[in-house]
């Protein structure tokens, strides 16, 4: 066991000297592996915040189903059941022509000197006010709902939901395209940075192969090289964007208290552990495609 401790310590060592060694390469990897885990968490604070957004917007969609003016009680109670009954549909709600003029009434404010006289005729129709299972659905309950007699108009916000589903599609995809181009770029820095360090140790390397060196005891240090410059350049994007960001939503909070952004805390958390593994994985790329190009072992 000690034995094991002491070499995976001379492997980290062999590999924090490379990457000193060649700095000017190193700090191109750790750059650029910094700038590819910089954009795509930009592009993850967008969409953490789209989502949030689209959850808040989701508490808030409502279908608006409203009543021909001459329907009876049976038959209303028939509308509710039919509504009901539709998949999709997560709760139904009456509103009388009394509660309807209120509501008015209610947001005129100062001004319900404008409703005089609706008492006695009130023009507002009694309606149902459905809530759906999630965004997707309202365009069918919606239609499905419109066939049901008795009903004459039919209202959503199926147009903004559709906008803000399409904004979150773009974003996802931006970020995966633009993470894949930049992280190829990373992985050939980090190929080359971890190829100048094997033509650097080309004659050490012949002498531990010929002391009876394994495959594997040779390949290990410059695996974590590239690994330690991947997790550099994570670290790096991380606390860029943990500051960044932080700054933006206190900014936003203090000019824009209606909309909340989601707390700096609850993003970098998630991020942190997601860009660790993802430098990982792009330094341990980077090196094993160099190895397997550059060292005949």
């Amino acid at each position: 066991m000690d034995m094991k401790i002491r070499t995976f310590g001379y492997y980290i060592k062999e590999g924090l000297k490379s990457i000193v060694k060649n700095r000017v390469m190193s700090i191109a990897s750790i750059s650029t592996v910094a700038a590819a885990l910089f954009i795509l968490g930009i592009f993850m604070i967008l969409v953490a915040n789209v989502n949030s957004l689209i959850g808040d917007v989701e508490n808030t969609i409502e279908i608006k189903a409203f009543l021909e003016d001459n329907v009876t009680t049976i038959q209303r109670n028939q509308i509710e059941k039919d509504i009901k009954a539709i998949s999709g549909v997560k709760d139904v709600r009456y509103e009388s022509k009394e509660e309807a003029l209120e509501k008015v009434k209610n947001r005129l404010g100062n001004n319900q000197e404008l409703t005089k006289g609706f008492e006695a005729e009130n023009p507002f129709p009694a309606a149902y006010i459905i809530k759906v299972d999630n965004p997707e659905v309202v365009k069918s309950v919606s239609s499905q709902i419109s066939k049901i007699g008795g009903i004459y108009e039919v209202k959503d916000g199926q147009q903004y939901i559709d906008k803000i589903i399409s904004i979150t599609r773009l974003v996802k995809v931006s970020s995966l395209v633009l993470m894949i181009i930049l992280g190829t770029i990373s992985i050939f820095l980090i190929s080359n940075t971890i190829k100048l360090a094997v033509y650097a140790r080309k004659r050490e390397i012949n002498i531990m192969k010929y002391i009876g060196a394994t495959d594997w005891f040779i390949r290990w240090p410059f695996l974590i090289e590239g690994v330690l410059l991947g997790i550099f350049g994570a670290i790096i994007s991380i606390l860029v964007l943990y500051f960044g960001y932080r700054y933006v939503n206190s900014a936003v909070s203090a000019e824009l208290w209606v909309f909340a952004l989601v707390p700096p805390s609850q993003i970098i958390s998630s991020l942190v552990w997601q860009f660790t593994l993802i430098g990982m994985v792009i330094g341990g790329l980077g090196s094993s495609i160099s190895l397997r190009k550059f060292l005949s072992v």
